[in-house]
Parts: C-alpha cells; structure tokens; sequence
C-alpha cells in the first residue's frame, strides 16, 4: 500500500469511529454531530480514492446535518430541505454517475435525508439498516477498506444500540 492509500485508509478509520460513537448517542443533536464528522471525512477518503459519487453525496450530507440540526433543535419542519437535499442528491448523483451502483448510494442519501430531518433517534437507527447495507456495497466496489469496515461496524453499532435503547431500556421503563 502506498503512502497516498495509506492515509486515505487512515482518515476513513478516524469516520470509523465517528460513526460508531454516533449510534450510541440518545440526543439527536449528538447524532448528527458524530455522523456529520464521519461524512467530512468519508468525503476526503473518497476524493483521495477517486470515488467521486462518494465523495458528492457525503459533502452534500455534512451540510444537511449541519442544517437539520439546527432546525431540530428550534422544532421547526425540515420538510423543504429534505426536498431540496434529495434533489442535489439526484443532480450530483447524476453529474458523477459510475455505474449502477452510484444508484445505491444516492438512494442512502435520500433516505438518510427523511430520517435525519425528524427528531426520532429510534426511526434514524432503523432506517441505518439498509442504508449501511447499501454503503457496504460502494466501499466494497470503490476498495475503501475503512469503509467496509466502517458499514459493518455501524451495523453492529446500530443493531447493539436497537437493543439496549429500543428493546432492553424500553422494557425497563415499561415497568
């Protein structure tokens, strides 16, 4: 591995652990700004590895969280920006279109924009199901080790957290 894939490597492990850290966070603003962190720098790993429909879809979303935060935590509707967000998803899907794939990850993006502009922190740990699966796929094709191993952390993270905050604690208050 040369010195260049090395640290692209390197900066997705950093959006690693970002992610993890995001699906352990009860607070939907703590969410946003752990996966916000990890989109910035999946961003950067992607335009180092020449993976451009990545590295569009992961900047377009750090401005939606930044965005969506902001008006989650004012309780005001986020409705237009999930509309305008999955439309510059589309374009720049589109503008930087590789193959059938790019669709996957447009597709995340779209669904990630609808489940990160409500407040439930239980829909966005569902919803990050297939959206991990879809990205599992991307990393795998556009050989970002970080990223598949990212995807599969943040499902294991995910699936971890749906059980002790969506099962286990549920059924702890429900007493």
């Amino acid at each position: 591995m040369d010195k260049f894939n090395f640290i692209a490597q390197l900066i997705g492990y950093v959006g690693l652990l970002s992610s993890f850290i995001a699906f352990q966070c009860k607070k939907h603003r703590n969410l946003m700004i752990f996966k916000t962190g990890n989109e910035v720098l999946f961003a950067i790993q992607y335009l180092m590895l020449a993976s451009y429909t990545g590295m569009a879809m992961n900047t377009i979303s750090s401005v939606r969280n930044i965005i969506f935060a902001y008006l989650v935590s004012k309780n005001k509707s986020t409705l237009p920006f999930q509309i305008a967000f999955s439309v510059l998803f589309i374009v720049f899907g589109i503008i930087t279109w590789n193959d059938i794939i790019s669709l996957a990850v447009i597709t995340a993006k779209i669904i990630t924009t609808v489940i990160y502009g409500i407040k439930n922190t239980r829909v966005a740990r569902f919803a990050t199901i297939p959206v991990s699966s879809f990205w599992l796929i991307y990393n795998i094709q556009c050989s970002s080790q970080a990223g598949v191993l990212c995807e599969v952390f943040s499902l294991v993270s995910v699936i971890s957290a749906i059980i002790r905050i969506d099962i286990i604690e549920k059924r702890k208050n429900a007493r």
